[in-house]
């Protein structure tokens, strides 16, 4: 069963609990610590697993972590008033527009 991206913003929200007067840097922090959590086990999955994807305990342990990413980044747009839905939409829109204009490799937000 898929979900739709403002349905778990509104089920993400009901679970969070933190400080609502520093909430966008709380969640903020939040977001680049679960994003670090991220990095952190592919580092150790390379040096112990010789970066093979395919395990499954591997593969269970991201993405619990990308889960919290996903939560945070959730309710950080919703403490801004963003929908979770519109930002992945615009995402993917300027993702393809880069691509059909060809530079979807290079750097720069304005590109």
């Amino acid at each position: 069963m898929g979900m739709e991206f403002n349905a778990y913003q509104v089920g993400a929200k009901t679970t969070a609990i933190y400080p609502k007067e520093s909430a966008v840097e709380y969640l903020t922090l939040g977001l680049a610590s679960e994003a670090g959590e991220v990095a952190d086990k592919v580092k150790k999955h390379i040096r112990d697993s010789d970066g093979d994807y395919t395990d499954s305990v591997f593969r269970s342990a991201i993405s619990k972590e990308i889960g919290d990413v996903l939560w945070y980044a959730a309710v950080l747009a919703w403490e801004l008033g963003i929908d979770l839905n519109d930002i992945a939409k615009e995402n993917i829109e300027k993702l393809f527009d880069r691509y059909d204009r060809n530079v979807i490799k290079g750097s720069g937000d304005e590109r």
